[in-house]
């Protein structure tokens, strides 16, 4: 049986960013940790990342900074602390040869653009394709982890792990494949830390977490564990990174026209979550 998160604090994100108001579209699909005190945002319908002080107060720090890429906005972000780096998921476009493929815009901690490249794999749907990103470095490599749906059959996925090409460019590594989670509708986000993965189902309100055995390549067994957020609100949830061994921040997309009236009290958010003892 699934336990509840625990709410430390949520804020809608119109009232931290400067120049934003309760109309504003911000239809946030994912976050990372820049440093102790700092998140960074990312949107599906802007080319935009928010810079958000974690105290979810406004603060003259946070910001709206241009992020130019391919397309229109992204699905997930994943930051390098090490090389102060920033990754933005772009979760599929077509490219050059017209095939469908997730993309990957490159950015230093300033926002200045450094590169847009490919993941290897073909999708068939532009809203079917990679739904996370995690990054890490293990054994001298640089890792990064994308989530995507495996298939047709409810509950299924798979993490693609790709890594740092030595000229540029990163290229396939491995797979890791997850266990089937029927409790799981849709897969809408990844967070990766300390071989510790944690995924998030936007349309069931879940959150699943595990260990990953590096050399074994797969989930170890045990070691996973299932948690409702605080509330059936909470179907917007897209975006997910870890904060410390327990605790989580996350943010919210827009309210679809489909779902109830209820949701829109916790839509394009960012909130903080701890797991339960």
């Amino acid at each position: 049986m699934s336990r509840r998160l625990e709410l430390v604090r949520e804020q809608k994100l119109y009232r931290l960013l400067p120049g934003r108001r309760k109309s504003s579209r911000l239809e946030a699909s994912g976050v990372a940790l820049a440093d102790d005190r700092t998140t960074l945002v990312v949107f599906d319908n802007l080319n935009y990342v928010a810079r958000i002080d974690l105290s979810l107060r406004r603060r003259d720090r946070n910001a709206l900074l241009p992020a130019p890429s391919l397309g229109a906005g992204f699905e997930d972000i994943a930051i390098d602390t090490v090389r102060r780096r920033v990754f933005c998921l772009i979760e599929a476009i077509e490219d050059f040869e017209g095939v469908l493929r997730g993309f990957v815009a490159e950015y230093d901690v300033s926002g200045r653009f450094i590169s847009c490249t490919h993941l290897h794999h073909r999708f068939e749907k532009v809203n079917r394709g990679f739904e996370g990103l995690g990054h890490a470095r293990l054994r001298g490599r640089e890792l990064l982890y994308a989530l995507r749906e495996g298939g047709t059959k409810r509950g299924g996925a798979r993490i693609d792990v790709f890594v740092r090409a030595r000229t540029s460019g990163w290229v396939p590594s491995h797979k890791i494949r997850l266990p089937s989670l029927s409790a799981f509708r849709d897969f809408a986000a990844l967070a990766y830390r300390d071989r510790r993965v944690a995924i998030v189902s936007q349309e069931s309100a879940r959150l699943w977490v595990a260990r990953i055995d590096e050399r074994a390549r797969a989930v170890i067994r045990g070691s996973e564990a299932i948690y409702r957020f605080p509330s059936r609100s909470y179907g917007n949830v897209e975006g997910i990174a870890w904060l410390s061994a327990d605790t989580l921040v996350a943010v919210s997309d827009r309210r679809k026209l489909d779902q109830p009236s209820r949701c829109a009290k916790k839509d394009q958010s960012i909130h903080i979550f701890r797991i339960p003892a």
